[in-house]
């Protein structure tokens, strides 16, 4: 069995997932990050995209989350997620939509815009939920 670390997913309706990993992969605001046992303590911010865990057999678990925090303390990693969505539980055509809708919308603003950057979160947890969508139905 590989060496493993405690992971935490909450949300603010509750615990989504808890117990040992051996990796986790997740998007912060400067790229993907990869967090192993053994991990120095740090906290970052997430951005909307996928959380890829590998569990201690070898399988994996994604959530599509909206953004939120993580934190690496004393060998335990907590992630604090505004929402984390099973892939499984996504409607691939309606995220194919929800990206185009997004994608117009932001195509059609300044990046001076107020609502840019709200524009900007919403495009990239659309495109996020189509790449979770994809991932589940490639498996099948």
């Amino acid at each position: 069995m590989a060496e493993t670390f405690q992971l935490r997913l909450v949300t603010p309706t509750g615990i989504v997932f808890e117990g040992p990993v051996a990796e986790l992969t997740a998007k912060g605001p400067l790229g993907e990050f990869g967090v192993l046992a053994e991990h120095i303590n740090f906290i970052t911010s997430l951005v909307p995209g996928i959380v890829d865990l590998t569990l201690p057999d070898g399988s994996h678990r994604r959530w599509v989350v909206a953004g939120g925090l993580a934190e690496v303390r004393d060998g335990t990693l907590t992630l604090l997620a505004e929402t984390a969505e099973a892939p499984e539980k996504l409607d691939a055509a309606q995220a194919q939509r929800e990206e185009q809708l997004a994608d117009a919308k932001i195509s059609a603003m300044s990046s001076y815009d107020p609502e840019y950057e709200s524009a900007h979160h919403d495009l990239e947890l659309a495109r996020a939920r189509v790449e979770a969508a994809g991932h589940r139905d490639a498996r099948h």
